[in-house]
C-alpha cells in the first residue's frame, strides 16, 4: 500500500483491467440500466499529512491548519498498525487502528469538510471491525468530494467485506472509468473475493489474512 492502506501501485495493464471491468459492466448495467458518468479530471490520491493546512490557499476552510496537525498524528498511528499487521500481529494492530480512529475523526470534527480525513475515518473503522460506521464516513467523504479515488477503492473494499460483490464491481468500474491507479488495487481484491470468498479478499500485499 502506497501511503494509508491499500495503497500498493497496481502494475496490471490497463487492457486487463478493462476486461474485467467489462464484465462487471454487464451485470451492473443491466440492473441499474445505466452506464457510469463520463470521466472527470480526478483529484490525486491522497498525499502526505505535510501537504495539508496550507496557510496560503484561501480555499482551506479556517480549521484546517489545525486539523491537519492531528490527522498527521493519525497517520503516524495507523503506518504503525499497517506494520503491525503485516507482520501478523493482528490484535495489537486493530488497537492501533482504534487510536488512530480516534484522531482522525478529531481531525474531521475540527474541520467537516476535510474528505481525506473522512476517508480515513472510514478506512480506520473499516480496520476496527466496525462497518457500518465506515460505509457512514466513506459516504460523508464522497459528498464533499465525488471524484476521490481512493475513498471509491476502499468503498469497493468495504463492500466486498459486507459480501456485497456487485457493489464493490460498481465502484470498480467508476475506477476504470476515471484511469485511477486503485482500480488495480480493487480488481485484484475482487478476483481473490470471487475464488476464496471474504477471507480471501482480506489478504494484504504480504498474503496475510487479517484485518481489512
Amino acid at each position: 500500500m502506497r501511503k494509508p492502506a491499500s495503497h500498493i501501485e497496481s502494475r496490471r495493464p490497463w487492457a486487463a483491467l478493462s476486461i474485467l471491468a467489462a464484465l462487471a459492466l454487464s451485470s451492473v448495467a443491466h440492473a441499474a440500466g445505466s452506464s457510469p458518468a463520463p470521466p472527470r479530471e480526478t483529484p490525486p490520491p491522497e498525499a502526505a499529512p505535510s501537504s495539508f493546512g496550507r496557510a496560503a490557499d484561501s480555499t482551506v476552510a479556517p480549521g484546517r491548519a489545525d486539523a491537519a496537525k492531528v490527522y498527521a498524528k493519525a497517520w503516524s498511528i495507523s503506518e504503525d498498525a499497517k506494520k503491525e499487521l503485516a507482520s501478523g500481529k493482528a490484535d495489537s494492530a486493530k488497537k492501533r487502528f482504534g487510536k488512530a480512529l480516534k484522531k482522525f475523526q478529531e481531525a474531521a470534527d475540527m474541520d467537516p469538510t476535510y474528505y481525506e480525513a473522512w476517508n480515513m475515518v472510514g478506512y480506520c473503522s473499516r480496520k476496527s471491525g466496525d462497518l457500518k460506521r465506515s460505509f457512514e464516513a466513506y459516504e460523508k467523504c464522497l459528498l464533499i468530494e465525488p471524484e476521490y479515488a481512493q475513498a471509491h477503492e476502499y468503498l469497493g473494499e468495504a463492500y466486498l467485506m459486507s459480501g456485497d460483490l456487485a457493489k464493490a464491481k460498481e465502484q470498480l468500474l467508476w475506477l476504470v472509468s476515471r484511469k485511477s491507479d486503485q482500480a488495480g488495487e480493487l480488481a485484484t481484491k475482487i478476483e481473490a473475493f470471487q475464488k476464496g470468498g471474504p477471507g480471501a479478499a482480506q489478504s494484504d500485499s504480504t498474503g496475510h489474512t487479517g484485518s481489512w
